[in-house]
């Protein structure tokens, strides 16, 4: 899978899907450093919860190294992207939009059926606490 994307900039981005494994392991290291979010379900979406998401995704070592194994399929402008690529001042300010975008297109597979998977999984407690009770 392939997707092509413009950015803001102007710059042509083009993201060829990683392989199942590397695509996995930045899945994976995104929950990690999520999962210590604390999300309340009553409490109104605010300025705090963007600013934590941001500075979990971009401070953490291990989505990095997972990122960068991700864009070795990608290239920016035409041209595979290399750790000189975003030396360029114009270009970093495309930097992380294309993180974005690179994790977007590796992570959303796994996501697809994540609502009808956790319906199933909670439908499957109720029935076993009911057994139990």
């Amino acid at each position: 899978m392939t997707e092509d994307i413009t950015l803001p900039s102007g710059a042509k981005l083009k993201i060829t899907l990683s392989p199942f494994a590397v695509s996995k392991a930045l899945y994976q290291a995104c929950l990690e450093e999520l999962k210590s979010l604390k999300l309340d379900p009553n409490a109104e979406v605010d300025l705090n919860l963007f600013k934590d998401l941001f500075c979990a995704g971009f401070s953490s070592k291990r989505i990095e190294q997972c990122l960068d194994e991700c864009m070795k399929r990608v290239h920016y402008n035409d041209r595979k992207i290399t750790p000189e690529t975003f030396e360029p001042a114009e270009a970093r300010e495309d930097y992380l939009q294309v993180c974005l975008e690179v994790a977007l297109t590796n992570i959303r597979p796994f996501m697809k059926n994540l609502g009808q998977l956790s319906g199933r999984i909670s439908e499957q407690v109720s029935q076993n606490l009911q057994q139990k009770s």
